[in-house]
């Protein structure tokens, strides 16, 4: 067996560099060519295929390079759609460099010169770009509406491959926005596309989506299959990049099934890949993957070393999505160790670069609403200061004229301390509403403060499903004072059962008991206010369908409220040096957050471990416990689950 995989293994090396050579072979061959040749024409179809060339290659700047030449070559020829073609060039090679803003605006570019000029195919190409820049930058509703656009295109011009890839895009659309049942009619529609008009060899990708789907309902046996059927057609075309993804994707299946020695098999085998093709972006993923396995096998030496690895690429490109996972994985793998120190010093990073990303691609739509409120906030804040200044700057005229009065000059001195004593018990009182008070405390007489362990605290995550959806519903203000007005009751709900507010992310919320005070109530107190909240959001709804609003009805059906409930040890600390963040980590935090996604609308989930606390309370009466079985939970395998009811 073992002397099969090393011959496989060689076969596959030796064809991936002969791949490589072949593909150097045919840029110099054009390199050459290009300026031995004198028909314009002919100089612009090989600029063209340099572009492409160049950017399989992951060559660039390369490849900008040859999109500009075309680009000045063909708006002096006055050839429209070329120019268009440069555009989209451009765009194709920032979107595989990860510059999807930039990539953005070269699509939006040539959708706007082939549209003026007509050019069907270009316009249907252009738009399924645009769809899927603004699909990578989160924004569903624009993406689904190029990749209609291009569909309608596509069938127009006959283009039945153009077609099957734009139901594959929609399909993508409807499985991340959750209706998984539309997504599957869609790619299945795309397969019967292709394989009714001969094109097999490009079903790969639809099956792929089919497995992402099945992978992402926790059935890992169907997502296999779908995987190694998708498998084996790119590894009849050749499509290395793809065979590199789908081992990825096959290694990710059996690291959740636990199947640790077949999963860390194809990530070997997807690094190897990656490598030869020099795709840094899914090398930086294969060694991380690699490492968190090694981890979960408490291999913690080869874990951290690989962990590293991929750490160390991510940061090379710039891929804050890998160094975030990075981060992520590495505090997990110290953590693990029991080297409490270093975990919380990545978990730090990771929380940083987690808000990043937030504030950069995730959540884009409910981050421009939040910027406007904020942004409208601050306005109002700059005339009050300026009001202030006025008054200052009136003061200070006066002090001149008193100067030599003392008393005038007892006055101001008075006036002064006033002022001082009032901006500090200001400031005070902002330190107090972003940190406990004994972190608080703590870091005004040390200047910073320690994180500490606890061994048992209770963690509440709640989340709205379909959050997306309501979020078109209503206006940028409506969205952000409709989430002040629930987070604000969710405030005053756990202040009186002595909880502690961690964070809001979006429309996450995320509160601990028995922190940083330690208690032994922790568990009764969070579930006692998790069925207060529970009881709120549905007075609310009634309330509201109650009301003469039709817009409010409207809306109010879609605030869903999944909580989740998990008991356990935690590190607590305050993140950062600019804007402090009182945070905590560790595995009860994830396991948290999971029996929140592994919950249902208007039930609270807990886990079988704040199950056992609560069994050594005598005061439950009133408390009833519904046994949901043992769940699949995304990277924990399967955990005992419970929902709670007042009986």
């Amino acid at each position: 067996m073992k002397r099969l995989f090393i011959f496989i293994f060689t076969f596959i090396h030796l064809h991936i560099c002969t791949f490589i050579f072949a593909q150097q072979k045919k840029i110099d061959s054009l390199e050459k060519l290009f300026p031995v040749v004198h028909d314009e024409k002919e100089k612009v179809k090989i600029l063209k295929k340099l572009c492409s060339e160049y950017r399989d290659a992951g060559e660039y700047d390369k490849s900008m390079k040859q999109a500009q030449e075309l680009l000045n070559l063909s708006q002096k020829l006055n050839y429209k759609n070329d120019i268009g073609e440069a555009f989209r060039q451009m765009g194709l090679t920032c979107k595989r460099h990860g510059n999807l803003n930039e990539a953005l605006n070269y699509f939006l570019k040539a959708e706007t010169i082939w549209e003026e000029n007509r050019y069907s195919k270009g316009m249907a190409a252009s738009y399924e770009d645009i769809g899927g820049a603004y699909f990578n930058n989160g924004d569903y509703a624009h993406a689904s509406e190029y990749f209609w656009k291009s569909l309608k295109t596509m069938e127009i011009t006959g283009n039945k491959h153009g077609e099957a890839n734009c139901y594959g895009d929609l399909a993508e659309i409807l499985a991340q926005n959750g209706d998984n049942v539309k997504a599957l009619e869609y790619y299945n529609t795309a397969i019967k596309i292709l394989n009714e008009n001969g094109l097999q060899q490009h079903t790969a990708s639809p099956l792929s989506g089919i497995g992402i789907i099945y992978f992402s309902q926790k059935n890992y046996e169907k997502a296999i299959d779908y995987f190694k059927q998708s498998l084996a057609i790119d590894e009849k075309t050749g499509d290395k990049k793809s065979i590199s993804t789908m081992l990825n994707d096959i290694g990710s299946a059996y690291d959740e099934e636990g199947k640790y020695d077949m999963a860390l098999d194809y990530y070997f085998k997807a690094l190897q890949l990656s490598e030869e093709l020099k795709v840094p972006d899914q090398t930086s993923m294969n060694l991380y993957n690699i490492g968190y396995v090694y981890g979960k096998q408490k291999k913690f030496e080869q874990a951290i070393e690989y962990l590293k690895k991929g750490l160390a690429l991510a940061k090379q490109i710039n891929s804050k999505f890998d160094i975030k996972n990075a981060f992520q994985f590495l505090s997990e793998t110290y953590q693990r160790m029991g080297d409490y120190k270093n975990a919380y010093e990545y978990h730090k990073l990771y929380s940083d670069t987690k808000d990043s990303l937030l504030n950069e691609e995730s959540s884009k739509q409910i981050a421009e609403m939040q910027t406007k409120y904020e942004t409208e906030k601050k306005e109002q804040q700059i005339t009050l200061l300026n009001k202030d200044k006025e008054l200052q700057d009136a003061q200070l005229n006066r002090q001149k004229i008193v100067i030599w009065s003392v008393g005038g000059g007892l006055f101001v001195v008075l006036t002064l301390s006033i002022f001082i004593f009032r901006e500090r018990r200001k400031s005070e009182k902002l330190l107090l509403n972003i940190l406990p008070v004994e972190t608080a405390r703590e870091l005004k007489a040390n200047g910073k403060a320690k994180a500490k362990h606890y061994e048992s605290v209770t963690v509440m995550f709640t989340d709205f499903k379909g959050f997306t959806t309501i979020a078109e519903k209503l206006s940028a203000e409506e969205l952000v004072s409709e989430l002040d007005f629930l987070f604000k009751k969710f405030d005053e709900i756990i202040s009186k059962y002595n909880i502690e507010k961690i964070k809001t992310i979006g429309d996450a919320y995320m509160c601990a008991s028995g922190l940083p005070t330690p208690n032994s109530n922790h568990a009764e107190n969070i579930v006692r206010a998790a069925l207060e909240i529970q009881k709120f959001m549905e007075e609310s709804a009634i309330s509201s369908l109650q009301s003469a609003n039709e817009k409010q009805k409207l809306w109010t059906a879609d605030w869903n409220l999944r909580i989740g409930i998990h008991s356990g040890s935690v590190t607590a600390g305050v993140v950062g040096d600019k804007k402090f963040a009182y945070d905590i980590w560790g595995d009860t935090v994830n396991t948290a957050s999971r029996m929140e996604s592994s919950g249902e609308p208007g039930k609270i989930n807990i886990s079988g471990a704040t199950y056992q606390i609560l069994q050594g309370f005598e005061n439950l009466e009133g408390l009833e416990f519904k046994l949901r079985g043992k769940i699949p939970a995304k990277n924990k395998g399967e955990i005992e689950m419970y929902f709670v009811e007042k009986t």
